[in-house]
């Protein structure tokens, strides 16, 4: 069994060393206890595939991963799953307990549940490699730390506080906050991914180049429903039930399997939301390009000061204030003016029935008597619908003429309605004539 160790409730780091152990064979030399706290069983099933293989090429002093430990869950969550930082190298200068040259190590940092972001995975993948390579240097005397650990590795009693102190020398390494992301980027489920992406590089480009390309993509992984498993600049093959993503130098390329896409490492974007539809196919989702799903368009306009739902986010017009993506006011206030010029239109139909009735009333201000010229009888309402209602003429300089009106049919009875037609005289033709301002059209 190799020995464990208990990490602190929150604590940013797990420490997983892997390679070669005196007198047994090539195994897990030390690592934290599982499970404890977010760290599952599952995430150290993934990763020990991670550590097993992982090899350096011919033309690098190590091999670097990013792995993603939450790949089968299904309940995995994105933006909040576990990550791997790896790096494996050969031991110059050693030996196995076979007698093999330069025997394999690895050490990985594995984060659960934390916020990660590209300039944070780069920054703590620069400064792990440095610790790294520091603490395995073999020094002039060809003696290094796991030199001492070879020799001692069959005394576990011994070995452990060696090992202890070697863990202690990677603390204060750059560290993240809890988990706060959430989906941001998906691809629809009939797109079919391939199995690998190659990412070209020249053969002199350094380690900072490859590792910040990685630390981009590994950001968009991280937060998007894509099925990944890892990305790597070493030889082991890929794993299954994902998609990898391979960094090649270009002596190395060699012919890749049908529909496999390579890109230059200069070509790939820095943007994320281009670099996810370049190499992926992805879109961000609703709620970082527009309104969430599910809300409707009042929604969609509604000011800062509306309370949201619980859990709910803020759009980017709710955010931004009641200037960002708010329709003119017109659009939005059109349908109370129009309900306040019916009710007018309404009103002085009125007035002119009542009128018509009571020919004696006096005529109230703006009424359609005064719009009449002088000594005109006021014509019939018109039967035609109402259309628009015009804008009232300034009354005449002489005394508005109080014209009788003929009587409804409706309000009084034939006889009276033939002794009002004897005694007016002259006969007044019921056409009627030429009005200021035009008819009144309600």
């Amino acid at each position: 069994m190799a020995p464990t160790y208990k990490a602190p409730a929150d604590v940013a780091w797990y420490h997983f060393l892997h390679g070669n152990v005196p007198g047994h064979q090539i195994d897990f030399i030390y690592h934290p206890e599982v499970p404890q706290g977010p760290l599952s069983r599952q995430h150290f099933g993934h990763l020990s595939r991670l550590l097993k293989y992982i090899e350096p090429r011919t033309t690098s002093d190590c091999a670097f991963a990013i792995g993603n430990l939450s790949r089968d869950d299904t309940q995995h969550e994105p933006g909040r799953g576990g990550v791997a930082l790896i790096f494996g190298l050969r031991i110059r200068g050693a030996r196995d307990h076979a007698g093999r040259q330069d025997p394999p190590f690895s050490h990985a940092i594995v984060a659960i549940e934390r916020d990660l972001d590209a300039a944070f995975v780069c920054r703590a993948a620069l400064e792990f490699r440095a610790r790294l390579f520091e603490r395995t240097a073999v020094t002039a005397e060809g003696h290094g730390w796991y030199h001492t650990y070879a020799r001692r590795g069959e005394d576990p009693a011994a070995a452990l506080p060696l090992l202890q102190a070697y863990k202690a020398s990677f603390d204060g390494l750059p560290s993240a906050g809890p988990g706060t992301r959430s989906l941001r980027w998906a691809v629809a489920e009939e797109v079919k991914l391939p199995g690998r992406i190659v990412i070209v590089h020249d053969d002199d480009t350094p380690f900072e180049g490859i590792a910040a390309c990685a630390a981009r993509i590994a950001a968009v992984l991280y937060r998007s429903n894509i099925k990944w498993t890892a990305l790597s600049n070493g030889r082991e093959s890929d794993l299954p039930n994902g998609i990898t993503i391979r960094f090649l130098p270009a002596s190395e390329v060699g012919p890749q399997p049908a529909g496999t896409p390579v890109f230059p490492l200069e070509r790939v974007p820095h943007d994320e939301d281009e670099l996810a539809r370049e190499l992926f196919g992805a879109t961000p989702v609703r709620g970082h390009e527009g309104p969430e799903r599910g809300r409707g368009w009042r929604d969609q306009y509604r000011g800062p000061a509306t309370s949201l739902l619980v859990g709910e986010e803020p759009t980017r017009a709710e955010s931004a204030g009641p200037s960002a993506e708010m329709p003119p006011p017109s659009a939005t206030k059109r349908w109370p003016w129009a309900g306040l010029g019916a009710v007018v239109a309404m009103g002085c139909f009125g007035m002119y029935l009542l009128r018509g009735a009571n020919p004696g009333a006096p005529s109230a201000p703006g009424s359609p008597a005064q719009l009449l010229a002088p000594g005109a009888e006021a014509a019939p309402p018109s039967v035609a619908k109402p259309d628009v209602l015009p804008l009232p003429s300034p009354p005449s300089e002489k005394p508005p003429v109080q014209e009788k009106a003929s009587a409804s049919v409706a309000e009084q009875d034939v006889a009276s309605s033939n002794k009002q037609a004897k005694t007016r005289s002259p006969k007044v033709s019921r056409k009627p004539p030429p009005v200021v301002g035009g008819p009144p059209r309600f």
